[in-house]
């Protein structure tokens, strides 16, 4: 059954997914999530509001608040060395365990997406990287280094198109970080309108919601 004709399910309480969606454990989210029919790497974290489609997310990625992911996206892809005589990480580690080489630790990959920021279909964000809030990732873009907030970036590998705003509107943006407070009290800005927006923000100095995960675990 494809995804599009797939009904979703109800998982704990403001979490949905569609029946083949794979997410692994432990699993961090603030309701509402949804999580399509993505394969989901253990010790993920996702924000109010964030929604994916499907796709493959790693291990260690954090998704801000009302993020939106769309279809066929990799987050997390990792990297091959490639200064050794192979790339082929599963012959060196054959190699590793017969001559008796212990590699070095490896410090576990983490990758952060912001609050608000959209990818578009057919992305990959290699491992390690920072997407800043408010960044817009084009159509089948290869992300290989941090994105700044704001940045619309397109191609592979990607780059700067422009911004999304001004540098004052960036700024005064980034300031706000609307994305903290109550989604209630959000409802109630004239979102459509940045200049209204950001009136409502000063004048109002609403108390920041924190972020509180909901932990899913295997049992035991």
């Amino acid at each position: 059954m494809s995804a599009v004709t797939q009904q979703a399910q109800a998982g704990p309480e403001g979490l949905t997914f569609l029946p083949d969606a794979r997410i692994g454990m432990p699993f961090y989210y603030e309701a509402p999530v949804s999580l399509g029919s993505a394969a989901i790497g253990a010790n993920c974290r996702f924000g109010r509001g964030s929604y994916i489609n499907d796709g493959i997310m790693r291990e260690n990625i954090t998704v801000g608040r009302y993020c939106s992911i769309g279809r066929r996206v990799t987050i997390g892809a990792p990297n091959h060395p490639l200064d050794f005589a192979t790339s082929a990480t599963g012959l060196l580690a054959e190699c590793d365990a017969r001559q008796g080489i212990t590699p070095d630790p490896a410090t576990p990959a983490e990758t952060v997406i912001g609050n608000d920021v959209w990818i578009a279909e057919n992305v990959i964000i290699l491992e390690n990287l920072r997407i800043g809030d408010g960044a817009a990732i084009g159509a089948g873009a290869v992300v290989t280094a941090d994105v700044p907030p704001f940045a619309i970036m397109v191609g592979a590998p990607a780059r700067i198109l422009r911004y999304r705003f001004d540098e004052a509107v960036c700024t005064e943006l980034a300031h706000a970080a609307w994305w903290q407070y109550a989604h209630d009290y959000l409802t109630t800005l004239p979102l459509r309108d940045i200049a209204a927006t950001l009136k409502r923000l000063e004048s109002d100095k609403p108390v920041p919601d924190p972020v509180a995960y909901t932990r899913i675990a295997p049992p035991g």
